[in-house]
């Protein structure tokens, strides 16, 4: 899920819990407290996407297979970075570095096909 639709669902969510209580603390009754359950299990859900969202390792990948080759294309990422660079089936990427910090990048040749001279550099 998209990290501004879990906020924005914890804000509904915690609204109509505060209203639910409201009601179930002037009459009470078995609707009103089986809604009330329901609330407090999505807002608990919901609270474990958005810490779950929040906890992205930095990746940085280089892999080249059948034939494939990466020369002096080395990769610097940082923060929230998802950074990878692959050659497949003769592709060749060479002279291309990455750089990326807070950002993703991926770099791919393949069938022969050849990424030269092409520094990446993303980012803040």
């Amino acid at each position: 899920m998209e990290p501004r639709t879990v906020a924005v669902a914890g804000v509904l969510v915690s609204v109509a819990t505060g209203v639910v209580t409201n009601l179930v603390t002037e009459r009470w009754s078995w609707t009103l407290g089986a809604a009330l359950a329901v609330l407090v299990a999505v807002g608990a859900y919901l609270a474990v996407q958005a810490s779950n969202g929040s906890s992205r390792r930095t990746r940085a990948r280089q892999t080249a297979r059948r034939g494939g080759r990466i020369t002096r294309s080395g990769i610097t990422a940082s923060g929230d970075a998802d950074a990878q660079q692959r050659a497949d089936r003769d592709g060749q990427i060479s002279n291309s570095p990455i750089t990326a910090r807070d950002s993703d990048a991926d770099q791919r040749a393949r069938d022969g096909g050849q990424i030269t001279d092409s520094e990446l550099d993303l980012g803040p």
